[in-house]
């Protein structure tokens, strides 16, 4: 199938051009969990510092929100028209922003990669020091706290663990959820 936008109600889609994945909302239950909250100050190393909050405790997955702060510096991709027909959108280069940066919302979620060991992924809006909006997919380990602390809520869960695989559908990676005893 060739990957198109079809109207669906008055709402634009976007079909993928491998097989549909229907249903697409994957879960799983788990009996118990942490909710964690972190405080990162100023000039820290945002993936450094949310590795070192997870140092020690057990949990196969999370997910989380930036509830507030800034940054000092980030750098983000958007997804961006590609020529390639069987994956005609991919992030693009790096968009990097320094100076005061304030952000409106986050979304983080804590898998595991091959051998196991932390993968985090961050989709943000935020605004630059000239009140201009930007969003996209956040890179954490090149993400600084500006002056003010970084504020972020974590939901830990045991004997699950988001892993990332391929999908068919929409020819990327995607965290998936997969029954794991916590490590």
């Amino acid at each position: 199938m060739i990957p198109h936008f079809e109207q669906r109600d008055g709402v634009r889609v976007f079909i993928h051009g491998g097989v549909p994945q229907a249903p697409r909302r994957l879960d799983l239950e788990v009996a118990n969990g942490e909710e964690l909250r972190i405080v990162l100050p100023l000039a820290s190393n945002v993936s450094e510092g949310l590795l070192t909050a997870l140092k020690g405790r057990r949990y196969g997955s999370a997910v989380g929100r930036i509830l507030c702060g800034g940054a000092a510096h980030l750098s983000y991709h958007r997804m961006v028209v590609t020529e390639n027909a069987e994956r005609p959108y991919d992030y693009g280069a790096p968009v990097v922003l320094d100076g005061y940066i304030t952000f409106i919302s986050g979304a983080i979620t804590v898998g595991k990669d091959a051998q196991g060991e932390p993968l985090l992924h961050c989709h943000a809006g935020f605004l630059d020091r000239d009140g201009r909006q930007h969003g996209g997919h956040l890179v954490l380990n090149k993400l600084v706290v500006g002056s003010e602390n970084l504020v972020i809520r974590l939901c830990l869960f045991d004997q699950v663990a988001y892993q990332a695989q391929p999908d068919g559908e929409t020819h990327f990676n995607l965290l998936h959820p997969v029954h794991q005893e916590a490590s």
